[in-house]
């Protein structure tokens, strides 16, 4: 499964890179044919003829103005582009994204860097529009200085026109052309055990944490529902302990079945040891023995005892399984069905009724991105902000009562997202229990 995995994300890396170089090939031609281009017509013009060498240099001072408020365009839409493809037009700003991806958790400083090299290939651009410029002026007395200097505006006001429109270019094509896979024809059970679950990746760590820590105020003995629990069960572990019946629900037979094959012990069902044992760190355990790890796995298979298939999309999810439950956990749940920020508060208002007043709901959510990819294939989210998650459970949930964690984890960029969200809260209770 490791190897598979490791196949899968080499193959990702090949096709972004891939696809980087050939965009930076196609920028680097289309911006100089329109640069070159609108530095001669400006000079063929005549428009700046006679205007002298220094009012030439003010113009050309003004026309880098004007380049980098264009430039501010591209950079822009380059970063959403490297964030939700993990791609770019600039071989530099990718290498940069890249490399600090590996280094550091701060969103912050690796936009800036990613920014820095895409400037710095702009303008080693420039550089063969001087040495060509300012070359013939002194080669020959066909050009003069003041002409050179005029081309060079002209060429910097095409720049400026061709980077602002590729940055609205981009904006328009990341906002119609994501093509979202279908989950019943297109979703992979395998794929995504291979993708995401081959080790304790970092998002995935701080979901096991949080989870781990708020289930110790979960009340004990109840049964609790995971909602949308896909083919895994990482999510699970943490809680086994405090409750006395485990339900798990999803809306394909298909990961239902995958967890079926781990509580059945089938030899190819995934190996979950290494999230057991992260758990157990969690809780505090040090250094977990295979014992320990055993004793988990076999507590869980216990405590599974209902397999439901449901529907976010019906008013009734659970169907005629339909009953409140003391805690509820949905992770990468509605925000992973839908694109559309109006839908997933209407699959959240679904979730959240499943909870019983005073009862517990845990959330965690992919956080400001549109897809995220499983076998190179886009699955729908809808750009969600932990605004958009204190709104959504502000009006059931307590003040008080209610956490909510905004997590970047940049090394998931090659999955489309940066960000998780983290939520937990106890429901409020209706007046009259009070």
């Amino acid at each position: 499964m490791a190897d598979l995995a490791e196949t899968f994300r080499s193959a990702t890396r090949i096709k972004k890179w891939s696809a980087t170089i050939v965009a930076n090939a196609v920028s680097t031609y289309a911006l100089d044919t329109v640069a070159t281009a609108a530095g001669v017509l400006l000079v063929a013009s005549g428009q700046l003829s006679g205007i002298g060498i220094h009012a030439a240099a003010i113009v050309l001072g003004a026309s880098y103005v004007l380049w980098a408020c264009g430039l501010s365009s591209s950079l822009a839409a380059n970063w959403r582009l490297l964030e939700m493809t993990g791609t770019s037009s600039s071989i530099l700003s990718k290498l940069a994204y890249d490399l600090t991806g590996r280094r550091t958790m701060r969103v912050g400083i690796r936009r800036f860097l990613s920014a820095a090299g895409y400037v710095v290939f702009e303008l080693a651009k420039e550089t063969p529009y001087y040495i060509g410029a300012f070359g013939l002026a002194l080669a020959s007395d066909a050009v003069s200085g003041e002409e050179a200097l005029v081309f060079l505006a002209g060429a910097n006001a095409g720049a400026a026109a061709y980077e602002y429109g590729l940055g609205w270019s981009t904006r328009v094509l990341l906002q119609k052309a994501v093509s979202y896979t279908s989950f019943e024809n297109a979703w992979s059970p395998a794929e995504y055990l291979a993708d995401y679950y081959s080790a304790v990746e970092v998002d995935e760590q701080h979901t096991i944490a949080f989870f781990a820590e708020a289930a110790q105020r979960i009340p004990a003995g109840e049964s609790v529902l995971v909602f949308g629990v896909g083919p895994t069960l990482h999510h699970v572990f943490p809680i086994t302990t405090q409750v006395s019946e485990i339900h798990l629900g999803d809306y394909l037979r298909c990961n239902l079945d995958e967890i079926s094959r781990w509580v059945e012990q089938d030899e190819g069902a995934h190996d979950w040891k290494p999230f057991v044992s992260y758990t157990l760190q969690c809780e505090g355990m040090a250094d977990p023995t295979w014992e320990d790890i055993l004793h988990r796995e076999r507590l869980t298979r216990a405590r599974i005892t209902t397999l439901l298939e449901v529907d976010i999309r019906n008013d009734r999810p659970l169907a005629d399984a339909q009953r409140l439950y003391t805690t509820v956990l949905s992770a990468y749940c509605a925000d992973s069905a839908t694109a559309d920020l109006e839908e997933w508060q209407l699959y959240m208002r679904r979730i959240i009724e499943l909870v019983r007043p005073g009862g517990t709901l845990l959330v965690a959510a992919l956080g400001k991105t549109h897809s995220y990819l499983v076998g190179g294939r886009a699955f729908p989210s809808p750009m969600l902000g932990a605004a958009d998650m204190e709104r959504m459970l502000r009006n059931c949930f307590p003040e008080g009562a209610l956490t909510i964690r905004t997590v970047h984890v940049p090394e998931c960029a090659q999955h489309g997202y940066s960000s998780i969200i983290l939520a937990a809260g106890h429901r409020r209770r209706p007046t009259s229990d009070k």
